[in-house]
């Protein structure tokens, strides 16, 4: 029972245990490729806490499994993987380690390689995982094919005729670019430089393709500048510095020959991997930028031009997550959603080319090449992604096909192949607006040429009747003229004679200056022949020229009504009686009047035995500066007289006594003067009162005739080179 029992117990631990997998070596012979991976016999162990060292990893060998049972690749944890290699060349031979990329694209972000020789010595590989030195311009020698590159620099050894070694390799992959295998590319190091050459061949001439590309369409775009040739000479700068910053074949030729960013990170990813990514994801939104501009989708497809604006910006946050955020979003979930939207933008541009070369844009058959032969290396790089195998893998890894078999190759063969294609397609574009545009021109010429002789017909015809015409116009037009200037002799004529300012003012002048020959503006003083008080009114009609000329003589004979027989109606009376006079007399006391018209003004009832004046006004006030040099301005309603809507009780003018003193003086002034727009520096703001009373203190002791002379002097400097916008009326008087 004893024994059962112990040989039971026996059974159940070593079921528990792990079981330790036998590993095969990978032979290394005469007949293996110049790149090769071992996709058979690598084992893997996960370690997630990232802690474990090589010394505890050789320790657990117990422990790791085949890698095709670990299943999917979590980017959070780090993974050891171990392969054997044996030399059967019959030499001992240098090989390279190369973890960051495969045929596929990117595939381990973080790497560092150890290898352990039949002596148990352990020789630690240069990796990300320790410093590694990026190559300089002056570390290469222009006269021997087989320089030092990127890929030169990375982890090599040596591995001895008949020996055999273990390959310990500590990995990370990246969430966004997450690894799809655990197979490491090795390559035969001499051979493979000896070949280089070729490859540099491949990436010279399509570099040097598309950069003469760029020199032709940049050179044209000095000359003649479009959108369409603009966003492609843009496209092929993309493109060109994305071939330039591929790792096509062994290295990145920008950072070679140009920068030294090896050691530098940018987001998460280093600076070599930031800016593949960079011109990658620009170089496709350009290229869908220009393939829009081309087909015109703003004006015929304006729906679909949306949807590529809202893909523009997601893509632009696609690629602001993808590499500057160490996201834990699935590789599936982060790419399909993304990768599908992109695709639907390229079959979209391809549907839309193909709308519109039915639509007669003969130049838009060099779109529907160029998104044919673009789309299946789209759909390559999505057979990357998502981790299956793409055609291109099957290309043979020796000839031609160890150049081309890589995805970034292909993706520069597709760039330059849409370069060209699409170059002809703006010349043919091009080619084809300026044969329309010749067609127009000629027919425009033509037709010009037909008008010319219709017109020349038509302008003598036209002359005889324009000289006819002429001769009438210039003979109503001095008979308007002198209408116009006989009615200003009139107006001039209705102004107060000298006889009523005598013996009223110590010093008496006036501003009268229509904005036209004539105007609406008027003053008026009481007759002589009365004795006692007189009266002085100010009035601004509604309008000017001919029609305020014709209301101030309504305004005029009203007032001459008012005062006929006496000047003892106060002047708020005054201001009523005028307002109704005003009203009726343009029959604005009915509702069928076809007018509204009116005017402002201002009754002075000047008392000289009393020393006082009665103040009424409507809207134009009085300024008065006394002998001490005091401005004081003197307020009235604000109301308008003669209107259709009659006066309310509340705001009709009420008469308000000012006392005075001898060698007072005294300021009317119509708005036409103080709403005047001008100003020093062409600041176009309003003459105001408050300028007016400023110039009226800096004179306080000139007499009338001068005060009104600088203030005539004064408005005209204010107005400049302003348009007269009103009658200006001014009245100064000194008591």
């Amino acid at each position: 029972m004893r024994l059962l029992f112990g040989f039971g117990l026996t059974l159940c631990t070593a079921l528990m245990l792990p079981p330790a997998w036998a590993q095969s070596a990978m032979e290394v012979g005469a007949n293996t490729t110049v790149y090769f991976s071992d996709t058979l016999n690598p084992l893997v162990l996960e370690d997630k806490s990232g802690t474990a060292t090589l010394d505890q990893v050789r320790n657990r060998l117990s422990e790791f499994k085949p890698a095709d049972t670990v299943g999917k690749i979590d980017p959070k944890s780090q993974y050891w993987v171990v392969q054997k290699l044996v030399n059967r060349i019959g030499e001992n031979r240098d090989f390279i380690v190369d973890a960051g990329r495969t045929d596929s694209g990117i595939n381990w972000v973080r790497y560092q390689h150890y290898v352990v020789y039949p002596d148990g010595k352990i020789r630690e590989l240069n990796g990300p995982y320790s410093d590694n030195v990026p190559l300089r311009i002056d570390d290469i020698d222009p006269y021997v094919f087989t320089m030092d590159t990127l890929l030169s620099r990375s982890p090599v050894f040596t591995l001895h005729k008949d020996s055999e070694v273990q390959l310990f390799s500590r990995l990370k992959s990246s969430s966004t670019y997450p690894a799809v295998n655990f197979s490491l590319r090795l390559y035969d190091r001499t051979t493979y430089l000896e070949l280089r050459k070729y490859g540099l061949y491949i990436e010279g001439i399509l570099a040097g393709l598309l950069l003469a590309l760029i020199i032709s369409t940049w050179n044209n775009l000095y000359y003649k500048r479009d959108a369409v040739s603009v966003i492609y000479g843009i496209w092929l700068v993309l493109g060109w510095l994305q071939i330039m910053t591929m790792p096509i074949h062994d290295g990145q030729r920008l950072f070679e020959f140009f920068l030294t960013l090896g050691q530098s990170n940018i987001g998460v990813f280093s600076a070599n991997a930031f800016w593949v990514g960079f011109f990658g994801y620009i170089q496709v939104i350009f290229y869908v930028l220009f393939g829009r501009s081309f087909l015109g989708t703003y004006r015929h497809f304006p729906r679909f031009h949306l949807f590529t604006n809202v893909w523009i910006a997601l893509q632009a946050l696609h690629f602001f997550v993808a590499y500057f955020f160490e996201h834990e979003i699935p590789g599936a979930l982060f790419w399909l959603p993304a990768s599908l939207l992109q695709t639907s933008v390229l079959v979209g541009l391809l549907v839309c080319a193909i709308a519109r070369y039915r639509q007669g844009l003969k130049a838009a058959r060099f779109a529907i090449i160029s998104l044919m032969f673009y789309l299946p290396f789209w759909f390559i790089f999505l057979l990357n992604l998502t981790g299956m195998v793409p055609i291109n893998n099957y290309l043979p890894s020796y000839g031609l096909g160890l150049f081309v078999k890589g995805s970034f190759i292909m993706q520069a063969f597709a760039i330059c192949f849409d370069a060209v294609i699409f170059n002809l397609g703006v010349q043919s574009r091009s080619r084809a607006i300026e044969k329309k545009l010749g067609v127009t021109i000629q027919a425009q010429k033509e037709a010009v040429e037909n008008q010319n002789k219709i017109l020349e017909t038509t302008v003598e015809e036209r002359t005889r009747e324009l000289q006819t015409q002429h001769q009438a116009l210039s003979e109503a037009h001095d008979l308007v003229v002198g209408s116009v200037n006989y009615a200003s002799r009139l107006q001039r004529g209705q102004l107060p004679r000298a006889q009523r300012i005598e013996n009223r003012f110590t010093s008496f002048a006036t501003l009268w200056e229509p904005r036209d020959t004539i105007g609406g503006d008027l003053w008026w003083v009481s007759s002589s022949q009365r004795s006692g008080p007189y009266i002085l009114a100010v009035a601004d009609c509604t309008g000017h020229g001919v029609p305020g000329a014709m209301l101030s003589l309504l305004v005029s004979n009203s007032l001459e009504r008012i005062y006929a027989h006496s000047t003892d109606e106060d002047p708020a009376t005054a201001l009523v009686s005028l307002d109704h006079f005003v009203r009726t007399g343009l029959n604005q006391d009915r509702a069928e009047s076809e007018s509204d018209d009116g005017c402002d003004a201002v009754v002075l009832r000047i008392d000289r035995e009393k020393q006082a004046i009665e103040l009424a006004g409507a809207k134009i006030g009085l300024f008065q500066m006394t002998v001490q040099g005091q401005v004081i301005r003197h307020s009235v309603a604000r109301c308008s007289l003669g209107y259709i809507e009659a006066i309310a009780e509340a705001d009709k003018p009420k008469v308000a006594t000012i006392s005075y003193s001898i060698g007072d003086l005294f300021v009317i002034v119509t708005d036409g003067f103080t709403d005047q727009i001008g100003g020093p520096g062409g600041k176009k703001i309003a003459y105001g009162y408050r300028r007016l009373e400023s110039l009226l203190q800096k004179n306080k002791d000139a007499d009338a005739q001068t005060m009104a002379e600088c203030m005539r002097e004064d408005f005209k400097r204010w107005q400049g080179t302003e348009v007269r916008r009103d009658d200006v009326t001014a009245v100064v008087f000194r008591l």
